[in-house]
């Protein structure tokens, strides 16, 4: 299954048949950085899970999670995402989010940046989901 949808605001919303993606935006750099994340809402009707993540403007692509461990902040990259249903799952600023890694360009405010997420959903099916998330 594919969905595509264009964000062009942080309230614009994609849908596939289970899973629906909103609030989708990504931090803009600075020239000459060469990292950023991507930030969004998941809510799936089902158990499901995010098990990638893709993007043209970055050579690597992973799922993080961050977590506060004997007072120092971790970051770590995580294979998939649980995506219980009926939950909203956060991706945000200081917890789980997309990191794009070796970024191909600057990434301004009021750009759009294209990225897929694949889920694992009941059954084993994969779904991908095609957005464009707006440079904040």
């Amino acid at each position: 299954m594919l969905c595509t949808l264009l964000f062009s605001g942080s309230n614009a919303l994609a849908k596939s048949d289970n899973l629906t993606v909103s609030k989708a935006w990504v931090r803009a750099t600075v020239p000459g950085q060469e990292v950023s994340g991507a930030f969004m809402d998941l809510t799936s009707k089902t158990n499901a899970r995010l098990i990638k993540a893709e993007s043209p403007v970055a050579e690597i692509v992973e799922i993080h999670s961050m977590s506060m461990q004997n007072g120092v902040m971790n970051m770590r990259e995580i294979k998939e995402l649980d995506l219980p249903a009926g939950k909203t799952i956060q991706l945000a600023p200081g917890g789980f989010h997309i990191m794009l890694i070796n970024l191909s360009k600057q990434l301004k405010a009021g750009d759009s940046i294209p990225i897929k997420l694949t889920i694992k959903e009941a059954g084993n099916t994969d779904s991908v989901i095609s957005i464009d998330a707006k440079v904040k």
